[in-house]
Formats: C-alpha cells, sequence, structure tokens
C-alpha cells in the first residue's frame, strides 16, 4: 500500500433483485440506533440447498441480518430510525436490498452503512466501498488497513505479495482477513473466490471433493456428475484457476446443478476447515472464502480458486496481470457455459492476450488512475458558452499529441538548417521550419432523451458549431438516450455557421430514456475512442448502476444549457455521488461548472 492519488476498480453487478420481492415503498433512512445488540462480525460462510426453489433470502437473512438481532445475555434488540421507527429483521433485510438493485441509492446506502458502523465490530463508516463491498470492508477494518481513498493505493508488491506470505507464515483467521482484504483494496473482483493454502492444500481439498461426488452420484443428473468429475482433474499449480457457473442469473438454478454443488461443497469445505481450526488449537486453516461482493456470494456467476503460496512466490507484475486477466474477463459481455465441458473465465482472455503483443505488455490503467474526491463546489450560475469551450481547451492541451487525427495545428520554429527566404544567400539569419502536428480527436455525444427539448437541444449544437470553427476541425458525433446513434464524422473544419448547422441536421436524434454506462463500454472496446476526447452534453439525469465499469479516462461533461441550473446541480450533485465508487474524482470530469 502507497499513499498517493486512488485508484479505484472497475469493475459489481448487483443483480440480486429479481430473485425476489422487493418492496417499491421508498424509505427515508439516515440515521439508525440500535440498542442492546451484542457487536457481531459477519461470516460469509453459507449452505444454500442444492435441492428445490433457488432463494437466496434465508441466507442473506443468517449472514448479515441475523447477527444484527443477536442481543446481549438477557436483553432484546432494539434497532429504530431518526424518526422513532421500529425495523425487524424483515424490514432490515428489505433495506439491504435495496442497496443490491443495480442502481447506487444513496440513502439506502448510507443507511445501512450507518446500520453496519453500529452493530459491527469492525467496519469503516467513512469507506467509499459499498454495502455490496461489506466484507471487504470488514476485513480492511479488522487489518487495520486504510481503505482505498484520496491518497492511498494498493498494489500486488505492496500489498497482496506479503500479505500471501503472512498467511503462508502463519495460516490463521486473521493472516486470511489480511489476504483477502488486500486482495480486493487492490483489485476489486466481481467474483466469488475460495482460496487454498498450497497445491497441496487444494489436492486434500480434492479428495474430500471426491468423496462428496461418490456420496452425491446417485442422484446427481449426469451431466453434473460429468462437470464434477472434470473439476475434480483440475490442479491449482497457478496462481488461480477460474470458471463460468452462469450464463445469467437465470441459468443453473434447476435442482442439482453443477453451479449449486460445486458451490455448496466449497462453502462446506471451508466450513469444515473453520470449525475444525476453531476446536482444535495450532490447526492450520488451509482454505476459505473470498467473498469480494455480496452479489456474487449469493448468486455467483463465477468463482474463482486461489493459491496462496503462488502468489507469495510470483512477481508482483505477474500477480498484477493474472487478476487484470480476470477482471477483464469478468467484464466480457460473452459468457459462454457449456453442459459438458467446464467453462473457463479466463480461457477467451488468455487466449486473446497470447495472439496480441500488445495486450500482454499494456499497463494496466488503473495503477495510473489519479483521482481526487474533495468537496465540490458548483457555480451559481449556469456557464457560457466560453466558460465550457476554455475548460474543453484546458483539457485538450494536457492530453499528448497522437500521430494522425483530424485535429491539426502547426509549429514554426527559427533553425539554422533552412535559409532564410528574404536573405536566402545570408547564412548567419536563420529560416523557419513548419512542423505538423496532431491533437486528439474530439467525439461529442449529446443527449436527445426525453427530458431534452427542441431548445435545449439546437443550444447544444450551436455550442458545437463555435468549438468546431475555433478548433477548425472535424468532430465525431453521436446523439444517445438509452440507446446510441451510429457515430458519424462531421466536416466541420473550414465551413460556415450555416454549412456545419446543416450538418447536424442531417444526422438523426434517438429519443427515449437515459444511459450513460452504453457510452463508457462504446469508448473501452476501441483504442482509437479512449484516444479521443470525448464530452457528453447532457442533463444529468442519470444515475450509475453499482457494478464497477472502468469510466473512460478522456470522457468529460458538460450541461445544458437554456435549462433550470438549480435544477442541474440537482442532478449533476446525484451523478457524482452514485459515480464515486467508480472513480472518486468523477467530478474532476465535469467542464464549466466547478469552482
Amino acid at each position: 500500500m502507497s499513499l498517493s492519488k486512488p485508484t479505484r476498480c472497475r469493475p459489481a453487478h448487483a443483480r440480486l433483485s429479481g430473485l425476489w420481492f422487493l418492496s417499491s415503498r421508498k424509505r427515508e433512512i439516515m440515521q439508525f440506533n440500535i440498542s442492546d445488540q451484542r457487536p457481531a462480525t459477519l461470516d460469509p460462510i453459507h449452505m444454500l440447498p442444492i435441492k428445490g426453489t433457488y432463494d437466496p433470502a434465508p441466507a442473506m437473512r443468517e449472514t448479515l441480518v441475523d447477527p444484527l438481532f443477536e442481543p446481549l445475555p438477557g436483553r432484546s434488540v432494539s434497532i429504530t430510525d431518526d424518526k422513532g421507527s421500529s425495523y425487524n429483521q424483515d424490514a432490515i433485510l428489505n433495506l439491504f436490498m435495496h442497496t443490491l438493485s443495480g442502481t447506487v441509492n444513496n440513502r439506502a446506502e448510507q443507511g445501512v452503512k450507518n446500520l453496519l458502523a453500529q452493530g459491527l465490530i469492525n467496519f469503516e463508516l467513512t469507506s467509499q466501498l459499498l454495502v455490496n463491498e461489506v466484507f471487504a470492508n470488514q476485513a480492511g477494518a479488522a487489518s487495520k488497513l486504510p481503505t482505498p481513498g484520496p491518497r492511498v493505493i494498493y498494489s500486488a508488491n505492496s500489498d497482496v505479495i506479503p500479505a500471501a506470505k503472512a498467511l503462508l507464515s502463519r495460516p490463521d483467521e486473521t493472516m486470511a482477513k489480511s489476504m483477502f482484504a488486500s486482495l480486493a483494496f487492490s483489485y476489486c473482483p466481481e467474483t466469488l473466490g475460495f482460496w487454498f493454502l498450497t497445491e497441496s492444500a487444494y489436492d486434500d481439498f480434492r479428495q474430500w471433493f471426491d468423496q462428496q461426488v461418490i456420496v452425491l452420484s446417485a442422484v446427481l443428473p449426469a451431466d453434473t456428475l460429468n462437470l464434477l468429475q472434470k473439476f475434480q482433474q483440475l490442479n491449482l499449480s497457478g496462481l488461480t484457476e477460474s470458471l463460468t457457473l452462469r450464463k445469467n442469473d437465470a441459468d443453473q438454478l434447476h435442482d442439482y446443478s453443477f453451479a449449486r454443488v460445486l458451490v455448496h461443497l466449497l462453502m462446506q469445505y471451508s466450513r469444515l476447515q473453520q470449525n475444525q481450526a476453531a476446536a482444535t488449537p495450532g490447526t492450520l486453516l488451509e482454505s476459505g472464502v473470498l467473498p469480494f461482493v455480496l452479489t456474487e456470494l449469493f448468486l455467483p456467476r463465477t468463482v474463482v480458486l486461489v493459491n496462496t503460496e503462488a502468489h507469495a512466490r510470483a512477481s508482483a507484475h505477474k500477480v498484477d496481470a493474472e487478476w487484470r486477466l480476470i477482471n477483464q474477463s469478468l467484464n466480457s459481455p460473452v459468457k459462454v457455459v457449456s453442459a459438458s465441458q467446464l467453462s473457463k473465465l479466463t480461457a477467451l482472455s488468455r487466449a486473446l492476450a497470447k495472439a496480441s503483443s500488445a495486450a500482454v505488455q499494456a499497463s494496466t490503467q488503473r495503477s495510473q488512475q489519479i483521482g481526487r474526491s474533495a468537496k465540490i463546489v458548483f457555480r451559481k450560475q449556469a456557464p457560457t458558452t466560453v466558460d465550457i469551450m476554455v475548460g474543453l481547451m484546458r483539457v485538450l492541451k494536457q492530453m499528448k499529441e497522437v500521430n494522425r487525427s483530424q485535429n491539426i495545428f502547426r509549429k514554426v520554429k527559427t533553425t539554422f538548417t533552412k535559409a532564410n527566404r528574404r536573405d536566402p544567400q545570408d547564412f548567419n539569419k536563420p529560416g523557419k521550419s513548419v512542423s505538423t502536428h496532431y491533437l486528439p480527436d474530439l467525439h461529442i455525444y449529446v443527449d436527445t432523451s426525453g427530458s431534452i427539448s427542441e431548445s435545449n437541444y439546437q443550444h447544444a449544437i450551436m455550442m458545437l458549431i463555435k468549438l468546431a470553427k475555433k478548433l477548425n476541425v472535424n468532430l465525431y458525433f453521436n446523439s444517445f438516450s438509452h440507446i446510441m446513434s451510429q457515430e458519424v464524422l462531421l466536416k466541420t473544419a473550414g465551413k460556415s455557421t450555416s454549412q456545419i448547422w446543416k450538418e447536424f441536421q442531417r444526422i438523426p436524434k434517438i429519443a427515449g430514456g437515459t444511459n450513460y454506462e452504453q457510452i463508457w463500454q462504446y469508448i473501452n472496446t476501441s483504442l482509437a475512442r479512449k484516444r479521443r476526447l470525448s464530452l457528453v452534453i447532457t442533463d444529468f439525469e442519470w444515475r450509475a448502476r453499482s457494478h464497477r465499469v472502468e469510466h473512460p479516462k478522456n470522457l468529460y461533461y458538460a450541461p445544458c444549457s437554456n435549462m433550470d441550473w438549480d435544477r442541474i446541480v440537482g442532478h449533476m450533485r446525484g451523478f457524482v455521488e452514485s459515480a464515486r465508487h467508480l472513480d472518486p474524482a468523477i467530478a474532476q470530469h465535469l467542464i464549466g461548472v466547478i469552482i
């Protein structure tokens, strides 16, 4: 861990809300008061049945809610909010569900964090980690590790490898939590993990696993038995081994499915290890759970097995590359699950990495990101077109030049290697050398959702026309709502205002809702688009989802003009608060609105 600017991670796809009923009534929850409760430590090990309806709610209640209602001897727990209303287990469980609904609910997040800070022995209230990452928060607090923030960066060299060595030398619950926190803070993978001390410890698990499969073989379907037998052939000689269990949340939920049986047996073995270590002093803890996010803990789409000794012996570069590959695979839109073959999570990503030397040598952007979570002060009045253009030009000048683009400029310098044009015979007079340079292209995304009026759209286009004429460049352009128009290169360089206006009029507007995440994914899938300076012109009526998506480094936002400024400021504040878990410095991407 180093004290510097923060790195936050991408990519949690919080999707649990679809599996059971959620109350539609929104609660205004800000503060809680717990009395007569014994401070608890949450245990991630749960035993969902492998037969019957797949319902994670009872396991969530037992894991997350019941510990908050464990009373002091002879007392009864009481949980009330700041309005004096009492909350029972069902109400608290419903509150947890609001934090896992797929979109960051700031009030629910604040309420649950306040509750956990009072009810848990170890919990950091001021952490930027979401409730979905409660186990990472708890492990970090127990290990006295500062959570990732404005000046804290975690890395393989400073944190993961030393934590793996410490766990290898002292395999107990304390060192296991430190190892888990280091992995979670360094990489934030959206998966369910299980760690094993050594390859030999994993072989011991495989022997136990063989016995359990034999016992269950009489009731297991043929396809499940086939996959379990293939799983028994896996070894853990490398850093990790990872599998895709489900292609979506409705997959592999039937009785005795491979996903249900595998996770059940991994949890059962972790419980067995935990009980043996607690019952017999001096017994080594050889495996455990890595509950990176709640959504994967109770409905895992993927599972990653971690070799602790391999992490302790590996180089920092190798560890970083392995987890970067895992995160890349987790974010891949392609999820293939076979009924006859094990679906390796990183198989496709490893093949792509092997085929592309550039991908192998590319350094992770996460370790280079700069973030600041300073207090935000918005302008009292809406910015003018000049304010936005000045802010955009400042960003553009800070970016590196590129080999080729639509944004061309020329530099003139004096040199004695060329003759003076006015007096070419006088070698004591320098000539001039003109060189052509290229700044990054400009790509504009204009919000055309239902909340944007025709007047708002026209004002946005007029601002873009002024920008194009000032820079004398061609512009890449998309309109978007919940879907995106086809990308167009507008030939605006050297044209008049009326000519540029006609160029914009030819482009169809996309109506509908609002979704910024499609823009992020669209940019991230193209190296050329990543290099552009991208600007979203919007009214900010959108909130980030709770899962982690890499926010493009060169993407900025500007407000629509001709709209109520107080209303836009409220939407901007909500957007910034909802997206802090993706980039603590997301406010620095707002153009012309921060004082």
